[in-house]
This record gives C-alpha cells, structure tokens and sequence, in this order.
C-alpha cells in the first residue's frame, strides 16, 4: 500500500511544476535584489535595464543570441548522445503542460535568472564569477551532461551584458533560447 508521500515527483501536475517553478524564480528574483539593496547597488537595475544601445538595439540583439543558442542546442541535440537523457527528463517534466504554463515558466525564468546571474552575481564577481555560478547550479539541476550548454547559455547572455546591451536583450535571448529548445525537446 503507498501512501500519498510516496508518489513520483514526475507524477505533478503541470499546475504544481509551474507553482513550484514559480516559487524558486520568485525566490531568485528575490534574492538578487535583496543583494543588490544589501550592496546598496540597486541603482544598477535602471542602469543596466535597456543598455547603452536603446531599446530596439536590446532586443534585436537578444532576438539574434537567442536564436543562435537554440540553433547550437538544436546541433548538439541531433549529434550528441549524451543529451538524450536531458530531453527524455524536459519530456517527462514539460509533456503534461500547455503552452500557456511553458510560456509562463519561460518568462519568469528569464527574467529571475538575469536579474540574480547578470545583475547582482556579475555586477559583484564579474562575467566569470556568473558563468561559473549558473554553471554550478544548472549541474545541479539537470546533472554534468547539461553543464557544457550552460557554460555557453551563461557566457553568451553574461556577455550581452557586458557589452551594454542591458538585461532587455539578456532576458530577452534568455527567453527565447530556454522556448527554442524546450519546443525542440518536446518534439524530437
């Protein structure tokens, strides 16, 4: 006899991985700007929101890293074995949800993730100290075999920023790159 404790964790329901993602992405939201204010640094969010280059520029940029990092991931899907055991884990997790909920989840974590990584973790131990952190915690999440796009998703989005093209274009290559690939492995 099981008891209501001994359930698969893949057995949530898509509402409760959105819940549950959204609670960490809040608490990393939360966290990065709860840093940024311990700094006394949250006057760099407004800095850093759009860039050096506008709003048009942010995104067109973001749009073209974005689109690049799924095409990269699409080559190492198709070439790489070691990935499968990734995209059989997004499938188990992802499969059960609409599109409204994968959306949402998208979204949020873009704009967590650059908010902690890009703003408040590189603004403090620079692109190397955000790549490695991201890289860090990626492994954790989704184990050694994910840890190479990581590096390259980080160090990508990382140098967006560096280059002045603000958490606009991060965010935005973020999002599209995490849909891309997340599409790509529910229909591989």
């Amino acid at each position: 006899m099981t008891s209501p404790h001994d359930t698969d964790p893949g057995d949530a329901s898509p509402r409760a991985i959105v819940t549950a993602g959204g609670c960490l992405y809040f608490a990393l939201l939360t966290a990065g700007l709860a840093w940024l204010v311990w700094r006394e640094r949250l006057a760099a969010l407004p800095e850093r929101a759009v860039g050096e280059f506008g709003v048009p520029v942010a995104a067109v940029a973001g749009l073209a890293v974005g689109l690049a990092g799924a095409a990269v991931f699409a080559v190492g899907v198709r070439r790489l074995p070691a990935v499968a055991p990734i995209v059989a884990e997004a499938r188990r997790i992802f499969e059960p949800m609409g599109e409204s909920a994968i959306l949402v989840l998208v979204l949020l974590g873009a704009v967590a993730e650059e908010v902690f990584f890009r703003l408040a973790v590189q603004d403090r131990f620079g692109l190397t100290g955000s790549v490695a952190a991201y890289g860090l915690m990626s492994m954790c999440a989704m184990g050694w075999r994910w840890l190479p796009f990581a590096l390259l998703h980080a160090l990508a989005l990382g140098a967006l920023v560096r280059l002045g093209f603000g958490l606009l274009a991060s965010a935005t290559a973020n999002a599209v790159m995490n849909y891309l690939c997340l599409r790509r492995m529910l229909n591989t």
